[in-house]
């Protein structure tokens, strides 16, 4: 079976140094994926200790869980699983890597333009104790340099065992390292929701939920204690190019959007918006053929970053009249 009628398989890469807390984060996506259909590479496969509730059954390297989601052993042939994966006759929606502790996810996260995938994010986890400790190492300062700087979301974790005034000062050395582009969210014990990690899904994509109304536009907010969200959809198209100028000026605090676009330049063929902190990326799909065509997008952010009425009347600009 071809894969070009399939919709593209998104490819995560989380990285960050040894114990900086990369498999409690890969623990967290499994029990909360919901009805994603996950995928998990790892090198280290004993280190993933899967809740045996989850579990459905195990053959080798490779675990079955009864949420739909796999998690996969590797020895290091990334291609070759990840193409396994591809052909399959019920291929996951969402591959995670997880980058050895001293990998460059940066250099993996390239598999994503592999055919039938397309590139996500790369996520690092730093630990806010020790980050700044060892970047400064003359052994392993090189590495976590180099991995902070190829985060598209770098995950500051661990932060209930720094005080306010030595948080501050990491997240402040963070953003110099990493660049004005990155976002970062700060958490402990990998608490980070999954539409962070991996991207909130359009609601066409949300293969149990009805999809939503496509008028001349909704819209719906739901919010998570360290992070709000907002999503919009409508059928009138978007001005590409307007929207390119509104992506390049959004408020540090939003961490990610992602979005199927109905763009006025290009009415024939779908778009896929993917942002991560101020990384944006929209990339021609496929022809609309017989789905209405209509734009359905999601937004993320740190309280307060999330301004709504401002969004809405936004996208009401850019979809109004040329």
């Amino acid at each position: 079976m071809t894969t070009t009628a399939r919709e593209p398989i998104q490819l995560t890469v989380i990285g960050g140094f040894l114990g900086a807390g990369k498999t409690t984060l890969l623990n967290a996506l499994l029990r909360d994926a919901g009805d994603r259909r996950l995928a998990v590479l790892v090198n280290d496969f004993g280190a993933i200790n899967i809740d045996a509730e989850l579990v459905q059954s195990r053959d080798g390297e490779m675990v079955s869980l009864k949420n739909g989601c796999i998690c996969c052993g590797v020895a290091g042939d990334f291609i070759g699983e990840l193409a396994l994966l591809r052909d399959r006759s019920d291929p996951p929606e969402h591959v995670v890597v997880e980058a050895s502790g001293v990998a460059d996810p940066g250099a993996i996260v390239v598999l994503g333009d592999l055919p039938g995938y397309r590139k996500d994010a790369a996520v690092v986890v730093a630990d806010a104790e020790t980050v700044r400790e060892r970047a400064a190492h003359d052994v392993t300062g090189h590495q976590i340099l180099g991995q902070l700087r190829a985060a598209d979301l770098l995950v500051l974790n661990k932060v209930d065992l720094v005080e306010p005034d030595r948080l501050a000062e990491t997240r402040a050395w963070l953003r110099e390292i990493a660049g004005q582009s990155t976002a970062i969210v700060e958490t402990s014990f990998g608490a980070v929701p999954v539409d962070v990690v991996l991207g909130a899904r359009p609601a066409a994509a949300r293969a149990s939920s009805a999809p939503d109304p496509v008028g001349d536009h909704a819209t719906h907010h739901h919010d998570h204690p360290a992070f709000e969200t907002w999503s919009w959809s409508g059928a009138a198209a978007i001005s590409g190019a307007g929207l390119v100028e509104e992506l390049k000026a959004l408020p540090d605090g939003i961490v990610r959007a992602k979005g199927l676009l109905h763009l006025r330049e290009d009415a024939a063929n779908r778009y896929v918006l993917q942002v991560v902190g101020r990384r944006f990326s929209i990339q021609a799909d496929r022809p609309w053929g017989d789905e209405s065509p209509a734009s359905r997008l999601v937004v993320i952010g740190l309280p307060g970053s999330v301004d709504e009425p401002q969004l809405a009347a936004t996208l009401e600009r850019l979809t109004g009249a040329p």
